[in-house]
């Protein structure tokens, strides 16, 4: 990898290997090798004993290098992004331009791929000039957050040259590490090198000449090859190996050791092994053998101060012990000040031959030690949770202190601390206070944190302990418990616990009864049970009315327009969503808050109204109030219905952003029904930018995760899936959707205003495939569902695209043709102009057929122009064959970057590349601009090539001149 050239992009090979196998040397020889060459080395490692330390490995590697950076070399990052770092690295101080609002967000953590980000750039930053190597040893002890990090990186690679090396052990490897890597190594990005044991005559070589062949046997035979082992054994008289040999023999010892602490352990290591180093140990004095323990306490590396505090030693009585355990290799200096032992595993070996008792202790002189310098709560608490007692009051303080210092960043540690507090807590009766407290917190953590299961089980936990006379506190709790069972895809059990609650309610007349019946609305609403959802949202309406709660009574006007609208009463859903919007509107950001989720249906019947304009502005406000108030399990369908409304008016750009944004939320909820949510939408938008190969991997990646089309969502995902085959002109792959479709082709389980354009689809793909009637008969259930829709015309726009399809099939492009103009009007009246285009594509398609060339020839531009704009590449590059066919030159690689006929200057410019432009003429780096509009250095650049082509200039230089000598403000209302 080092031999490659420093202008490619992020490389990442994974080190695997068993304990002793060589995969820390083989990472220091690497270092070495890029240290000579000019590469910029960061080098980290997880440890046993501190696992729960939040980016552990990454301060690790890191930490120094970050501290050593004056703040200018952080600036062209943004305020955003810096404040982001300052809140992992304790070098980064918080920028004074960061407002109140944004330093919130930052401490509650609700984005915590907007903190990867800004780790992805601060890379790209130090790799810049010469290139980085990042390694990252013995992962299998590594944190969640850094686990979180490292997924992140490897889907979005850094746009620099990072070389990028985790090592860990296969056997010890989490969960939760498996499945970021196993996810990666299925896309192709990670190569990984596989050490293995040494041969027989590697062992020969190993030990060199003086040592006899026989010797070389027996120690090949009780090391299995392992370099770590071979050391260790080779240091053993022959005479004593043969009888530790002889003694495991008889005893009939398992290779394999458990821990004696429970704490740091030497699982794995053969018997021989771990008794060589207990004897290594045992021949030390017994001041030096002390300190030995104490080091293996402190830390890993560990500074000489606190490993004396440890011991229970003065500084200088430590220091002379330390000297003894460096001469005999034990110990080593890895920083001025700071040291480690030579292995993680004598440090294991050291630590477990302290012996429970004493390490109990020690810890505790350690947890003294660290607070009376000052340290951190976090960096306190491992040695608390290994030396504090039941009922230890100033223990579960450190604790709670700890969970909340880490909770935005790392929510899984956040909820260990608690776990560990609760553990702590004296069993004072089942209604104690302070256990209901940290229980009600510790699910929140684990449900911010994707443990979605741990979470409902804490729940039901905290309802248990609950007094039915405790109703405010059960109905959040019961909420919060049906929010889980929905992320998890169990709508029917989270009905059935809000019904249970509901009954068991003492009184049927409060607020806590609203919140309930809400809450079946929205259950009722998901499974699309209309007449239930009415009931229950009518009972809530009245109900908040009653009690003046403004915010309730927003969100049942939000489930009855949405109610309608699956109705098919599409009049009554109009009136009812512009009630809805007019109450929403009403609100403060913090009533909005307490029912966020009702603006999420809001903005998405609004969508389904065609009323994009208003539903951007409400999803966007609620976007904003999501990130501010820390309600990260919505996020995920905000940006959805944030970027399905940009799809609709043909912004792919900032579709894809949302939908990419999308993604990374749902994997931190770790919620495959969000997940698939997400990378449908991204299929969708890869199949129209001509990403062919990509659409299908995501569309595959989709399918998996919602199984079998059984619900909306997997039927969904199916039909995407479908179409990214169809925009690869594979309609073959479209053969399975139509059987599935054909079973039940009313497809109840698509809302009503949508069929018509899934109707469409199915007609595309009957006619590609040649099945002309089937075509036909979609295209009538098309018309059919359409004409309850009166009032939205992009929904009965689809319907005239399949009946125009139906038509140029069999051979009537004049009416083909009449009925595609037709519809490509009512698209543009509804504000979508992507399928406007593909209305303008059939429609010159069909006249050019008649002979009507000049007529065909501008409505294939018209086509071309909107798929332009819309960067819709594929389906761009259908209308310029079109337009060739017909003798129209158009320049090779023409796409959305230009458009001649009638995009000129900055009229041509989206509304993203206006942002873009904007903040060029002021000066500002890709970096800046990527910080301030929250995209990638890489899409910026993207951006800058778009909008130097556009205007017609060769540099940014030329977009500056460009705008500043008028040519600003011309884009027409139609594409802002």
């Amino acid at each position: 990898m080092l031999d490659r050239s420093r202008d490619e992009l992020a490389q990442v090979i994974e080190v695997v290997g068993e304990p002793g196998i060589g995969k820390s040397r083989l990472l220091g020889e690497m270092c070495a090798t890029a240290n000579r060459r000019g590469w910029v080395v960061l080098a980290g490692h997880a440890t046993e004993l501190e696992r729960h330390n939040s980016f552990g490995v990454f301060l690790d590697a890191m930490g120094d290098r970050v501290a050593s950076l004056d703040p200018s070399d952080l600036a062209g990052l943004g305020a955003d992004l810096v404040g982001e770092l300052a809140m992992v690295f304790p070098g980064v101080s918080v920028p004074r331009d960061l407002t109140k609002a944004g330093h919130e967000r930052l401490v509650l953590g609700v984005e915590r791929y907007r903190l990867h980000l800004a780790i992805r750039a601060l890379l790209e930053r130090l790799a810049s000039s010469s290139g980085l190597v990042l390694t990252l040893d013995d992962l299998h002890w590594g944190d969640d957050a850094s686990f979180e990090l490292l997924g992140y990186l490897l889907r979005h690679p850094p746009s620099a040259p990072v070389v990028l090396v985790p090592t860990y052990r296969p056997r010890q490897r989490p969960g939760r590490l498996a499945a970021v890597l196993t996810h990666a190594t299925r896309e192709g990005v990670v190569r990984r090198v596989n050490l293995g044991p040494l041969s027989l005559d590697r062992v020969a070589e190993f030990l060199g000449p003086d040592v006899d062949e026989a010797r070389c046997r027996v120690l090949h035979q009780a090391s299995g090859g392992n370099p770590f082992y071979l050391e260790a054994l080779a240091r053993v008289p022959e005479v004593q190996l043969s009888a530790m040999a002889g003694e495991e023999s008889r005893s009939g010892a398992s290779p394999t050791v458990q821990s004696r602490t429970g704490v740091v352990s030497l699982d794995g290591v053969p018997s021989l092994v771990r008794a060589s180093l207990q004897a290594e140990l045992a021949m030390l004095p017994e001041r030096v053998r002390l300190v030995a323990h104490a080091s293996a306490v402190a830390g890993d590396p560990f500074e000489p101060d606190l490993m004396a505090a440890v011991a229970g030693l003065s500084r200088k009585e430590a220091d002379s012990a330390l000297d003894d355990l460096v001469a005999r290799d034990l110990v080593q200096s890895t920083a001025p000040g700071r040291l480690s032992y030579r292995h993680p595993i004598v440090r294991a070996a050291a630590y477990e031959d302290a012996g429970v008792g004493w390490l109990v202790q020690a810890h505790a002189r350690a947890w003294n030690a660290l607070a009376e310098r000052g340290a951190s709560m976090v960096q306190r608490a491992p040695h608390v949770e290994h030396a504090a007692l039941t009922g230890n009051d100033e223990a579960i303080a450190v604790l709670v202190a700890a969970a909340k210092a880490v909770a935005g960043r790392a929510p899984a540690d956040a909820a260990h601390w608690l776990s560990v507090a609760l553990r702590l807590l004296p069993d004072e009766g089942e209604g104690d206070v302070r256990r209901l407290e940290l229980l009600t917190d510790m699910a929140r953590f684990l449900g911010i944190s994707g443990q979605l299961w741990e979470a409902r089980d804490v729940l039901h936990e905290v309802l248990r302990l609950l007094p039915r006379a405790a109703a405010d506190r059960r109905v959040r709790a019961v909420s919060f418990c049906a929010t889980l069972e929905h992320l998890l895809g169990r709508i029917d059990e989270a009905s059935a616990l809000l019904l249970a609650e509901l009954r068991g309610l003492p009184r049927l007349e409060d607020g806590a009864a609203t919140a309930l019946q809400l809450g079946l609305a929205e259950a009722s609403l998901r499974r699309g049970d209309v007449a239930d959802s009415r009931t229950w949202t009518g009972s809530a309406y009245l109900l908040a009315s009653r009690h003046e709660d403004r915010p309730a009574r927003a969100t049942a006007a939000s489930f009855t327009a949405y109610a309608d609208y699956l109705a098919e009463d599409i009049s009554a859903a109009l009136k009812h969503c512009s009630h809805a919007a007019l109450l929403v509107d009403g609100l403060t950001d913090g009533e909005l808050a307490e029912r966020l989720n009702g603006l999420v249906w809001l903005g998405w019947v609004e969508h389904d109204l065609e009323r994009c304009g208003v539903a951007r502005r409400h999803l966007e406000r609620g976007l904003a109030v999501a990130r501010a108030t820390g309600q990260n399990s919505l996020l995920t369908r905000l940006l959805v219905s944030r970027g399905r409304v940009l799809l609709w008016q043909g912004l792919l750009v900032q579709a894809k952003e949302c939908f990419v944004d999308a993604e990374e939320a749902a994997l931190l909820v770790r919620s495959p029904w969000l997940h698939a949510f997400a990378l449908a939408m991204r299929c969708q938008v890869a199949a129209l930018t001509g990403e062919s190969e990509q659409a299908l991997r995501l569309g595959e990646e989709a399918c998996r995760l919602a199984g079998p089309p059984a619900d909306w969502l997997s039927l969904w995902t199916a039909k995407l899936l479908a179409h990214a085959h169809l925009m690869a002109d594979d309609p073959v792959g479209c053969s399975s959707i139509l059987d599935i479709a054909s079973r039940d082709p009313v497809l109840p389980l698509v809302d009503p205003a949508r069929r018509p354009a899934w109707f469409e689809f199915f007609t595309t793909a009957a006619l590609a495939l040649d099945r002309v009637a089937e075509g036909e008969q979609w295209a009538a259930r098309a018309e059919a569902t359409a004409a309850s829709l009166v009032a939205l015309p992009g929904r009965r726009a689809f319907a005239r695209l399949a009946r125009a399809r139906v038509l140029y099939a069999s051979g009537d492009p004049a009416h083909a043709g009449t009925a595609a103009r037709t519809a490509a009007a009512e698209f543009i009246k509804s504000d979508n102009r992507l399928d406007a285009g593909r209305a303008w594509l059939l429609a010159g398609t069909a006249t050019a057929t008649t002979g009507e060339r000049p007529r065909a020839l501008d409505e294939l531009e018209q086509a071309r122009v909107l798929f332009a704009r819309c960067g819709a590449n594929g389906l761009q590059e259908r209308a310029v064959r079109e337009l060739r066919r017909l003798g129209r030159r158009v320049p090779r690689g023409v796409t959305g970057q230009r458009n001649p006929r009638d995009a000129v200057g900055s009229a041509a410019l989206t509304s993203r590349e206006r942002e873009v432009a904007d903040l060029l003429v002021t000066g500002m780096t890709s970096r800046q601009i990527a910080a301030k509009l929250y995209l990638s250095p890489r899409t910026v650049d993207h951006h800058a090539e778009h909008i130097i082509a556009k205007l017609g200039v060769t540099s940014r230089a030329g977009v500056v001149s460009a705008l500043v000598n008028g040519d600003v403000g011309n884009v027409p209302d139609v594409f802002r």
